[in-house]
């Protein structure tokens, strides 16, 4: 049975080769995709959450600093990915992608915990602008459905607009996964393959964010995934995040992945990586709509991405992207032709700007 094409894998760090090639040639390259917190507002206000995102929250990010931002990485960046907090909480959300469209992105994802798809706001800015849109379930594992069903009720509605007016944006379903939650996987992927969502998406859950970092016991998980994937064929794509389950250990000498996936949270701050937002210890530059065109060259930050390797990152037992991106670059550093991909992106992976 074919796979469908990886929304993540290691390798998909790489997928603009001419732009690998010229950062392991010790040269300076824009990155492929920027990740913004429009907002560390939230809709809900999960135990687990490792952000803290609630709803005392207020930073909001203005289009005057977005307008600046996507103006210096116009059409030299071409990936969006809209996270939070609740990206839709934002009151300038329908704004920014509309912003982010003019300013030359090509491919544009929301990460969502999906309380807010029946706005007319929201859901026609997704349905204009938006590539792809990431609903993340919550208390799925502890069998008690009913905030599941609500949330795939708005799935099924936005699925149902999208095909009534045309619109190419992608629906996926997020879970995540550990050996507690195998018993409650299957119905919850069958409730969400019922809301017309176009693909499932898996990746370990982690905890102990406040002291260090590590992903919550995974056995089994693989293998129920490969069962609900023969289960669920010719009806919807089930997408495992395989690379982070991979127990291999991960080396690098420094975070190459910092140079290639931009995280900026609401406070305008450039840090390290996603899974390292709002850490005081990842944070490389305090930015403002004031920015220098250069600010991604500035000695500074790049001493701070530097500094970080495999034996003082804090958060590699996650095995987020950032760590498992700066590990196949490292090694890539001993055999550059194994990055360069020999079919375009949009071959070999789903959303190749989107990493």
């Amino acid at each position: 049975m074919a796979l469908p094409l990886p929304v993540f894998t290691r390798e998909k760090v790489a997928t603009d080769g001419a732009r690998t090639r010229q950062y392991l040639a010790g040269e300076a390259i824009f990155p492929n995709t920027v990740e913004l917190d429009l907002t560390d507002c939230c809709t809900r206000a999960c135990p687990a959450c490792p952000f803290g995102a609630s709803r005392l929250n207020s930073r909001i990010l203005t289009p005057r600093f977005l307008d600046r931002l996507f103006g210096i990485l116009d059409g030299r960046t071409p990936g969006l990915i809209l996270s939070g907090g609740e990206p839709t909480l934002s009151p300038h959300f329908a704004q920014v992608l509309g912003l982010a469209r003019r300013r030359g992105f090509r491919q544009i994802a929301t990460i969502t915990n999906g309380t807010r798809l029946h706005l007319p706001e929201v859901r026609d800015a997704l349905l204009e602008h938006g590539t792809a849109v990431r609903v993340s379930l919550y208390d799925w594992e502890r069998g008690g459905l009913e905030t599941v069903r609500r949330t795939l009720a708005q799935v099924r509605e936005l699925r149902a607009h999208a095909d009534r007016t045309g619109s190419r944006l992608e629906i996926g379903v997020s879970l995540l996964t550990s050996r507690d939650r195998l018993p409650h996987l299957f119905p919850v992927a069958a409730l969400a393959d019922d809301s017309g969502a176009h693909w499932l998406y898996f990746h370990p859950f982690c905890r102990d964010w406040a002291k260090v970092p590590i992903q919550e016991d995974q056995t089994g998980v693989l293998e129920g995934l490969d069962t609900l994937r023969e289960g669920a064929a010719g009806r919807i794509e089930v997408q495992v995040a395989r690379d982070r389950y991979d127990r291999r250990p991960l080396r690098f000498a420094t975070f190459h992945a910092a140079h290639f996936l931009l995280q900026v949270g609401a406070d305008g701050v450039n840090y390290l990586a996603p899974e390292a937002k709002y850490r005081p210890d990842a944070a490389l530059l305090p930015l403002d709509e004031d920015m220098p065109e250069n600010f991604l060259g500035l000695p500074e930050r790049l001493a701070r991405i530097a500094a970080v390797n495999s034996e003082n990152y804090r958060v590699i037992g996650t095995r987020h992207r950032g760590s498992v991106f700066s590990d196949h670059l490292d090694r890539a550093l001993g055999a550059r032709d194994a990055v360069a991909p020999e079919r375009n992106g949009a071959e070999r992976f789903r959303y190749p700007d989107i990493i």
